[in-house]
């Protein structure tokens, strides 16, 4: 649709297109080349899940939870199964300590590998996007090995996890995490972040200064490629994270490479934090008895952690039911949508899914 008055044409991009990374909508008013306006639609795979909350006994939320962000499912188990036991005044064991947070690790590899494949696919590099899939795919299995599932494990419970670690677990994680190391070092750069094409599309693509970043509420790997040292798994430790050691990676320039960069690089840093939690892992109980029905008392709970998109919170009003009273969610996601339709403007229309794809939003922590 053209505007005449304008000189400006308005086209649509999904809710159905290869290119938006999920459910998403985006109007696009563009001026030749150069994008002058975006208005970012969501909602298309809205399921009422804060209200569905208050409907379920505290238990049987956690299959809910864990499709939240369908590519880190293991993060959202965990930060749902810490609210509950933080509200209950239950203290997990130090062994699930530990298992927790090395599930949350290999469930940040997961989603990290992803990002690079889709973000190959998006610049029609399809050999790392099937090279991204084909170590993912290596850490699935670890995971299915352990849960039984795979891309909704379904693995934590209040409490604990459901399932202790498999003798042959930590062997194998071990195997595949030098697998992986080695080709993210290696095969990767030839082809992504050392490659001319790739750096042609990606540097200087998008660029979110510090404040943009922090005004619009990003947080994550999107905003620690602005130069922000922010990562609550340091600042404010949960799990295991105070007891291996690892760096908070940043990048300054704030571009979609930049973004990229940050990811390659945090794979590597979780492969440390692996290595030091699968040695020192201690022995013990998996789970302490927490009964399947249970009332908690009125309170208020909040509890926030460092999934691979960002910064995720839950805040949690109990009055003394079965169930709760108010479960409200921050998803990381809902704020790189908020703040790409000022990021675009600008750029040009070429490199519209280059900058979407770099801020690795998920619709289904966007539409709760």
């Amino acid at each position: 649709m053209k505007d005449s008055t304008q000189n400006k044409i308005t086209i649509n991009i999904g809710p159905v297109h290869p290119s938006t990374h999920g459910v998403l909508r985006f109007i696009v008013d563009i001026s030749e080349d150069t994008i002058v306006k975006v208005d970012p639609e969501i909602g298309y795979v809205h399921r009422g899940v804060e209200k569905m909350a208050e409907m379920k006994n505290y238990n049987s939320f956690m299959p809910v939870a864990d499709k939240l962000d369908y590519i880190a499912a293991l993060n959202w188990e965990v930060l749902y199964a810490d609210v509950i036991e933080k509200a209950l005044n239950v203290s997990i064991t130090p062994r699930t300590v530990y298992i927790r947070t090395i599930m949350c690790e290999i469930q940040r590899i997961m989603s990290h590998l992803l990002f690079l494949a889709h973000v190959g696919e998006d610049l029609g590099n399809t050999t790392l996007f099937m090279w991204g899939f084909r170590e993912r795919e290596l850490l699935m299995d670890v995971v299915e090995e352990v849960s039984g599932g795979r891309l909704a494990p379904m693995y934590m419970s209040i409490g604990g996890v459901y399932y202790d670690l498999t003798l042959s677990f930590g062997r194998r994680l071990l195997e595949v995490l030098d697998t992986i190391e080695h080709k993210v070092k290696n095969e990767y750069k030839a082809i992504s972040y050392q490659n001319d094409a790739f750096r042609l599309r990606t540097v200087g693509v998008g660029v979110m200064s510090k404040e943009f970043g922090i005004s619009h509420g990003l947080t994550g790997p999107n905003i620690r490629a602005s130069g922000v040292k922010r990562d609550l798994r340091k600042d404010s430790p949960y799990l295991a994270y105070d007891k291996v050691d690892f760096e908070v990676i940043t990048e300054n320039d704030g571009d979609a490479y930049a973004r990229f960069m940050v990811r390659i690089n945090e794979i590597l840093e979780s492969i440390k934090i692996l290595r030091q939690a699968i040695k020192e892992i201690p022995s013990g109980e998996t789970k302490v008895k927490v009964p399947w029905f249970f009332k908690i008392p009125p309170k208020y709970t909040f509890v926030r952690h460092e999934t691979p998109r960002g910064e995720a919170a839950m805040y949690l009003v109990t009055n003394g039911d079965l169930k709760p009273y108010r479960l409200k969610i921050r998803a990381p996601s809902f704020y790189a949508i908020q703040a790409i339709k000022d990021l675009l403007v600008g750029n040009k229309v070429a490199d519209l899914v280059t900058i979407l794809g770099s801020l690795d939003p998920v619709p289904g922590e966007i539409d709760r």
